[in-house]
């Protein structure tokens, strides 16, 4: 039996986290989500930079970054996830509040895959993320892990 795709989510909301979450259950095809509250904490269980607690690097089919995290911003995030060899093909969906046209160009200029504007009432936040990641994993072909 294969291994459910894992979904890497990084927020530092609780409540986004909650709602993107509760969405993803309700997909019909399982899926194993990861979680981050900061910068820090993403990188380090990616591997990239920093100590982590896990022996192995955390290989996520698609990652979703919020561009606004505690200790190392989404856009730095993603430059360290593009500049690590093991990462750098790594789908990453930038989340967002902002629509402005400078972050949307400048995340598009780090190596970002998508760009999603969170609702404003946070009530389809769930929902637009369960979305996107039905694409990641269900309809988006990757390159075999060989």
């Amino acid at each position: 039996m294969s291994q459910p795709p894992v979904l890497m989510l990084v927020d530092d909301s609780g409540d986004d986290l909650a709602l993107a979450l509760r969405a993803l259950r309700r997909l019909e095809r399982p899926i194993e989500v990861r979680t981050a509250r900061d910068g820090r904490e993403a990188l380090a269980a990616l591997h990239v930079r920093g100590p982590s607690r896990t022996p192995r690097p955390l290989s996520p089919c698609v990652i979703f970054l919020d561009l606004r995290i505690p200790y190392i911003d989404g856009f730095e995030v993603l430059r360290a996830v593009r500049g690590a060899n093991h990462t750098k093909s790594t789908p990453v969906v930038m989340m967002s509040s902002s629509s402005s046209p400078d972050d949307v160009r400048r995340a598009y200029e780090l190596g970002a895959n998508s760009y999603l504007v969170k609702p404003a009432d946070g009530i389809d936040g769930g929902a637009l993320i369960a979305d996107a990641a039905r694409y990641w994993v269900e309809l988006n072909l990757q390159p075999s892990a060989e």
